[in-house]
């Protein structure tokens, strides 16, 4: 496969984030008015117009899914030095067409099976996420085809990597970051798609290889 293919899966991805962005602040607006600063995107997908957010699981998925093939195409024989952040990047955006899949609980006092699955994928999802990008920002210092992106990427990944590890703290003990959850979340998930938007548009502009 040549590059005008992967050249279409950027497009597809550019496109897929805006579409994302747009269908979020939709749903952010409409009832029951969840807080974005308390709570998680995941409770957007409950309540009468859930059905948009779970819509947008689905595009995440998608467009992060998209992203991956075209960086896969890229790299060429140069993909199994970016093994391990391809497939961080790919549990991410297989991991939000789960979230689709199985909804949140709302209340964590009687968790059903589909609650228990959501969280579980949210947290691997958001891991490899979050060090998937920093992962691969780190190889683009050494790979001469892309270190004109590195000023912009690497201030993302190693955003999105500390926060992978609040994650973890969050979860393994008792530093719960309290009713500012909701916002911390969007401004991770925002940089994991800033990180995907700018390498998208930087391997159209340069109609070259990007690797992911």
């Amino acid at each position: 496969m040549n590059k005008n293919n992967a050249s279409i899966y950027f497009l597809i991805t550019i496109i897929g984030i805006i579409i994302y962005l747009v269908l979020d602040i939709i749903v952010q607006l409409l009832p029951p008015h969840y807080s974005p600063i308390s709570q998680t995107e995941s409770d957007l997908a409950i309540g009468p117009f859930g059905h948009i957010m779970t819509l947008n699981f689905f595009v995440r998925g998608i467009f992060s899914l998209s992203f991956l093939a075209g960086s896969i195409i890229t790299l060429g024989a140069k993909k199994s030095q970016y093994r391990l952040g391809l497939i961080l990047i790919g549990i991410w955006g297989v991991g939000a067409l789960f979230l689709a899949i199985f909804p949140t609980d709302l209340s964590s006092s009687n968790p059903s099976l589909h609650g228990i699955i959501h969280s579980i994928t949210a947290l691997l999802a958001f891991l490899g996420g979050g060090f998937g990008t920093f992962v691969i920002t780190l190889k683009f210092r050494n790979d001469d085809e892309f270190k004109g992106v590195v000023q912009y990427a690497l201030p993302l990944g190693m955003f999105s990597a500390i926060f992978s590890i609040i994650t973890l703290l969050t979860v393994f003990t008792v530093a719960q970051p309290g009713n500012i959850w909701g916002l911390i979340e969007r401004v991770f998930i925002a940089s994991i798609l800033l990180w995907m938007l700018i390498i998208s548009i930087y391997s159209l502009k340069n109609s070259t290889n990007i690797t992911c």
